[in-house]
C-alpha cells in the first residue's frame, strides 16, 4: 500500500468547468484542455527552444512596454520579466507539454506561455500574477505568434545560412586542392572534355553561397514585425504607443533590428514572408543535395564505377559483403533535401489556406520551417566535416578516364569549318 502524501493540487475554472492540476506544473487550465485536444504525439513546443526564447522576449517586451505606458503596475512586470528570462536561458522547458501543431492558429501556444510566466512570475512576486490581465495584456494572439514566429525562424535561418557558408568554404578549400587536376568532363553521363577539378568545385561552392544568400534574405524580411496588431490589425486593447515601445523593447530583448510591420493587417493576416523562407530553404536543400549527388556519382566504384572520388569512410558499408563502405553523408544530405521540399510544400498549403483577418494554419508552418531550418543546419555542417573535407580524388583513375576526352575531336572539328564532330566513338576496351 503507497502511504505516500498524495501531490498538492489546485483547481481552476474556464468557460467549460474546471480541472485539478498538480501544483507542481506551472501551466494552467487552457494547457491542461489543449494537451488533451491536440495529442498527435509528435513534436512538443520544448522540441523547439528558438520559439520558446522568441515567446518568452515578446512577453517580456510587452509587459515593459506595459509599465512603461502606466497600464501594469511595475513589480507584475519586473517578475515577468524575470519569468521570461528564465525561459529564453532555457530553463522551465519542461512545463510546455503542447504539439506544436495544434487547432486555434497558436492560442494554446500562446495561453501556454502566458500560464507558465504567470504562475512563476506569482512565486517570485510572491502575489497573484494573472496569465490573461497582466502576462497578456496589450496582445492577441493574432499579433504576438507570428511576431515570435518570425524571430523564432530568423534566428534559426541566420544559423542555416552560417553552416551553408561552412560547406561553401570547404569546397573552396577542396578546389584550391585539385586546381590543376584535370579530369574527364560528362555530359549527359557521356565523355566530354577535360576540365579541372578545382574549376568544379569552385562551382559547387558559388552555387551555395548563393543558396545562403538566398535564405539570408528570406529570413531578414521576417525583422518586420506585427506586435501591436492584437486581434485583426487595429490595435484595439492596446494604449496609444504600445506598439512602437513594444517592438523597441523587443528589440532591444532579441538584439536584432526589429521594425514594425508595413500594414499591421497583412501582418497578422498573411503568412508569404515566411513562405519565402521555405522557398529559400527548399532551394538551400536542392543545391547542397546536387553537390553530393555528384559525389556520391564519382565515388561510384570504386572497380566497376567512376571511382574517380574517394570519400572518407565514416561507417561499414554491407551487413554481408567485406570491405564495402557506402556514400553515407552524400546520401544523407539528398534525403534531407526531399524532407525540405516536403516542408515547403506544406507551407505553400497552409499559406493558401488563410482566410479574411487571419492564417490559422500557422503552427504547422512553424513546425515545418523550425524542423526543416535545423535539418538544412545540421546536414550542411556535416555534410562539410564528416565528407568534404575529408574527400580526395583518385589521380590514376581520373588519368586512365581522361582517355575518352573529346577535346582533340571538338578541335579538329573546329579547325575543319565544322561545329560537331560526326566521327563515331567506340567504348574503350
Amino acid at each position: 500500500m503507497d502511504e505516500r502524501e498524495p501531490s498538492p493540487t489546485r483547481v481552476e475554472h474556464d468557460l467549460l468547468g474546471e480541472i485539478t492540476l498538480p501544483t507542481s506544473l506551472l501551466y494552467g487550465i487552457h494547457t491542461a484542455r489543449a494537451s488533451e485536444n491536440f495529442r498527435l504525439g509528435g513534436e512538443s513546443l520544448n522540441r523547439f527552444p528558438a520559439l520558446l526564447a522568441a515567446l518568452a522576449q515578446v512577453k517580456s517586451a510587452a509587459a515593459r512596454a506595459n509599465v512603461k505606458l502606466g497600464v501594469l503596475p511595475e513589480e507584475v512586470g519586473r517578475a515577468i520579466r524575470a519569468a521570461a528570462a528564465e525561459v529564453v536561458a532555457g530553463g522551465l522547458h519542461e512545463h510546455f507539454p503542447l504539439d506544436v501543431v495544434q487547432g486555434g492558429g497558436g492560442t494554446s501556444t500562446n495561453m501556454n506561455m502566458n500560464e507558465v510566466l504567470a504562475n512563476r512570475a506569482s512565486m517570485l512576486l510572491g502575489g497573484r500574477v494573472d496569465p490573461h490581465d497582466h502576462v497578456n495584456r496589450s496582445q492577441s494572439t493574432n499579433d504576438v505568434m507570428p511576431t515570435a514566429v518570425n524571430i523564432a525562424v530568423l534566428v534559426t535561418a541566420r544559423s542555416a545560412v552560417r553552416s551553408l557558408r561552412l560547406l561553401a568554404h570547404s569546397l573552396s578549400a577542396k578546389a584550391g586542392q585539385y586546381a590543376s587536376l584535370e579530369r574527364l568532363g560528362r555530359t549527359c553521363l557521356q565523355d566530354a572534355v577535360p576540365v579541372p577539378a578545382g574549376l568544379v568545385h569552385e562551382g559547387q561552392a558559388s552555387s551555395v553561397r548563393a543558396a545562403a544568400r538566398a535564405l539570408e534574405d528570406a529570413a531578414d524580411a521576417l525583422l518586420a514585425v506585427p506586435l501591436g496588431a492584437t486581434a485583426i490589425g487595429t490595435g484595439l486593447g492596446a494604449p496609444d504607443g504600445y506598439a512602437e515601445l513594444a517592438i523597441r523593447f523587443l528589440a532591444e530583448e532579441t538584439g536584432l533590428e526589429l521594425r514594425q510591420a508595413g500594414n499591421l493587417s497583412e501582418g497578422v493576416a498573411s503568412l508569404e514572408s515566411l513562405a519565402w523562407v521555405g522557398d529559400a530553404m527548399a532551394r538551400a536543400g536542392r543545391t547542397i543535395a546536387r553537390v553530393a549527388a555528384d559525389l556520391r556519382l564519382l565515388a561510384s566504384g570504386p572497380v566497376g564505377g567512376f571511382g574517380e572520388v574517394r570519400l572518407p569512410p565514416v561507417q561499414a558499408g554491407s551487413s554481408i559483403m567485406p570491405g564495402k563502405v557506402n556514400p553515407v553523408m552524400p546520401e544523407l544530405v539528398m534525403q534531407v533535401s526531399f524532407q525540405l521540399e516536403g516542408g515547403a510544400h506544406i507551407v505553400h498549403l497552409a499559406c493558401a489556406a488563410g482566410e479574411l483577418e487571419v492564417t490559422p494554419m500557422a503552427p504547422v508552418v512553424t513546425a515545418e520551417l523550425l524542423r526543416g531550418l535545423e535539418r538544412l543546419d545540421r546536414v550542411s555542417d556535416l555534410f562539410a566535416t564528416r565528407c568534404v573535407d575529408g574527400l580526395t580524388w583518385n589521380e590514376e583513375a581520373v588519368r586512365a578516364n581522361l582517355r575518352g576526352s573529346l577535346q582533340q575531336a571538338v578541335e579538329a572539328a573546329v579547325a575543319n569549318g565544322h561545329t560537331y564532330a560526326v566521327t563515331r566513338l567506340e567504348a574503350r576496351p
